[in-house]
């Protein structure tokens, strides 16, 4: 897996009411490092292409944006409205001459920087109700045989040289920069898989019947040809990188080029290889994005927010900018509150971005009024972003990692269903609501103190990977316990499957001592065939029983919880009884977040005593001296005084505000620092940092 702001005095700050409350502490030291992600804070906004073609609406939009420059940093244009990719060049290079005057007049109200966003590379999808015209070129195929009706082929040779003009136009409309967007990948162009059209095949070179090929990709022992099939997807894809960077360059190589990505939990299709992409790209920019549109499922946001962490992590050092993407399509401003936007966009500061794209202004003409609110607050919490920022500088994040992998598609087993589905017992975004009651989520396993392996996600990782996970900490489920089995590696978790139970079963604590004063405490989660309950069989001495599966009767069925320390010296707890859900329970929070120490070895870098709904995002300096924390209060009533266990060792932490600088009191006891914070409101975020 491949990696990576210092800024000046910090102004003070108090709780703006918009969605962060800003505790901290002294200013790093002058030598400290860079963060993971170098320069300063960027604010900028994506315009769709009715906003600036007319010069009525550019002109509305132009007082919009001097209006709030102070939450305005940059500028990016979509080159097009287009439903379809591959929209004629002569509307593309009609559009591109406008464009050339727009950057020219937004440069000289003072935005530092403007850009162009290609809004169709390869093509978004097959958009339902558009009547579209024959595509020009080759579209995508799916491996069921779906034709795309907006989407090319990313080889078809009249594609290529098709995309390198439309690039080489929007280059000499003089752009400080230009971004591709998150269509730069293989999955879901109108089919699902693609592309398996003639072309493909005959430059794959296994032949030319669709159907035979994709019966033999469905073949359970065929994972070489599944890998094969992967890299040359991955291939293609960067090949059409390299085209884009070489038509941009030999138009005006000053221009920076940017790519946007999407989490892997959208598809690991094609193995998604952000560090080839962007490496062939030659890109100076990325904005991780993904789905998280509306607030009718507000505690989804963690989904995006640890997506936006595993892009991070994955995108190559050269970066400079990284600008979180900030999407609210179709830009219904009471879908979403300005409360939201504020959490999410301190939440993606916090996995690594030193920016935010707001995708959030209607692409329509009209008026943008309704958009006023947004604007803001967002001027109003920038103090408190560049404070994140700087006082996290150099911070890797920390906790446990609940573990993923881009080649997830490629390697995994294969059965009678077939290859081409995901998610269900692959979805690594299975154990997040984890974090929902106090466990710290990173998603960087470089610095995570242990692995949440869940489902069957194991099954993308070597024995030799695996077994280096068990050589530390592992909390697993029993559809994981059963990879680990197949894999010659079950004995490292002491503990084998039993009687499986599809339902009819509810879960009852033993007097184990990491249950606390739980003992015979219980928890129903409504678990089906779907989640895999069964009993736990020991196999090895010493291993720690937890809990038990009590059928409605009152029978006792057996353990459904274990802990083992294995000869490898790793600490492996296995929870066949829905770890990953329905965990809102003083008994069962307790007990994962015990466990969840204890696989850490002590070393959970932070624990929240109330029993409250927050996720805490840390980072923390190997030595502990400075630590940066931000909980995100996702229950919607407010939280009440919080007591943190800081597992680090500040000097100092204060809560800041306009007024003033006030220490909090702060006691030392043995490794821990622990902290007094005054009530969270209802979900809103506040930040911690000390030194």
């Amino acid at each position: 897996m491949d990696q990576q702001r210092s800024m000046g005095r910090r102004s003070f700050l108090k709780y703006s009411g918009g969605g962060a409350l800003m505790i901290a502490a002294g200013l790093p030291d002058a030598g400290a490092q860079p963060q993971q992600v170098p320069g300063t804070a960027i604010l900028a906004y994506r315009i769709a292409a009715p906003q600036w073609k007319t010069d009525e609406q550019f002109a509305r939009l132009l007082t919009f944006l001097e209006a709030h420059h102070a939450a305005v940093d940059e500028i990016s244009l979509f080159d097009d409205d287009s439903p379809r990719a591959c929209a004629s060049l002569e509307r593309l290079e009609q559009g591109a001459a406008i464009l050339k005057r727009r950057i020219a007049e937004l440069h000289g109200s003072d935005f530092r920087t403007v850009g162009i966003n290609v809004l169709y590379t390869i093509g978004h999808w097959d958009m339902p109700g558009v009547s579209m015209l024959p595509m020009p070129v080759q579209p995508a195929v799916g491996h069921d045989g779906t034709v795309s009706t907006g989407c090319a082929c990313p080889n078809s040779p009249e594609y290529r040289t098709y995309i390198k003009k439309r690039y080489a136009l929007m280059a000499g409309a003089k752009p400080d920069f230009i971004w591709v967007d998150d269509d730069m990948r293989m999955s879901h162009h109108g089919p699902t898989y693609p592309c398996f059209c003639l072309i493909c095949l005959g430059k794959f070179g296994h032949g030319t019947d669709r159907v035979a090929l994709v019966e033999q990709l469905n073949t359970p022992g065929n994972g070489d040809l599944r890998r094969a099939w992967t890299e040359f997807c991955a291939a293609s894809l960067e090949g059409l990188c390299t085209d884009i960077r070489q038509a941009v360059a030999e138009t005006d190589p000053t221009i920076e080029l940017g790519l946007m990505t999407i989490g892997y939990s959208h598809s690991t299709y094609a193995g998604y290889p952000i560090h080839r992409l962007m490496t062939a790209l030659g890109a100076r920019r990325g904005r991780p994005g993904h789905g998280y549109y509306t607030d009718e499922a507000p505690r989804t946001l963690l989904n995006k927010s640890f997506d936006v962490g595993r892009e991070v992590r994955d995108y190559p050092p050269q970066l400079k900018t990284i600008e979180y993407e900030l999407e609210n399509y179709p830009y219904i401003t009471l879908d979403k509150a300005v409360g939201t936007v504020l959490n999410e966009c301190t939440a993606a500061l916090m996995m690594g971005c030193n920016g935010v794209a707001f995708n959030a202004l209607k692409d329509c003409e009209g008026t943008l009024e309704d958009y006023e609110p947004l604007l803001q607050g967002v001027e109003a919490e920038r103090p408190i972003w560049e404070a994140l920022l700087e006082g996290s500088a150099g911070l890797p994040l920390a906790g446990l990692w609940p573990a993923d992998n881009r080649m997830l598609m490629a390697n995994r087993e294969v059965d009678a269903k077939g290859w081409f589905w995901e998610h269900g017992v692959y979805e690594i975004q299975r154990p997040n609501p984890d974090a929902e009651i106090g466990l710290p989520l990173n998603p960087d396993p470089r610095s995570a103190c242990g692995t949440l392996l869940s489902g069957k996600v194991a099954e993308a990782f070597t024995p030799e990977e695996l077994r280096d996970m068990l050589s530390k900490g592992v909390l697993m489920d029993a559809f994981a316990l059963q990879v680990l089995w197949s894999q010659g590696l079950g004995e490292l978790a002491g503990v084998k499957s039993g009687q499986v139970f599809p339902s009819g079963v509810s879960e009852r604590l033993t007097n184990h001592s990491l249950n606390g004063r739980y003992a015979g405490d219980g928890r129903d989660a409504l678990v089906g065939p779907e989640d895999g309950v069964c009993s736990l069989v020991p196999v090895a001495e010493g291993v720690g029983d937890l809990a038990h599966l009590v059928r409605y009767d009152g029978t006792d069925m057996g353990s459904c919880f274990s802990i083992y320390t294995n000869a490898l010296g790793g600490r492996v707890a296995v929870a066949s009884y829905a770890p990953w859900q329905r965990l809102g329970r003083s008994a069962t929070r307790y007990q994962l977040l015990a466990v969840a120490d204890w696989l850490a070895g002590g070393r959970l870098p932070v624990l929240i005593e109330q029993m409250v709904r927050i996720a805490p995002l840390v980072r923390c300096s190997p030595d502990g001296q400075r630590i940066a924390v931000v909980l995100l209060n996702l229950a919607l009533e407010e939280s009440g005084p919080v007591t943190l266990r800081l597992r680090a060792h500040p000097h100092q932490v204060s809560l800041v505000s306009r007024e003033n600088a006030r220490p909090l009191q702060a006691r030392h006891e043995g490794n821990e620092t622990v902290v007094e914070l005054p009530s969270i409101p209802a979900w809103q975020t506040a930040v911690l940092l000390g030194r």
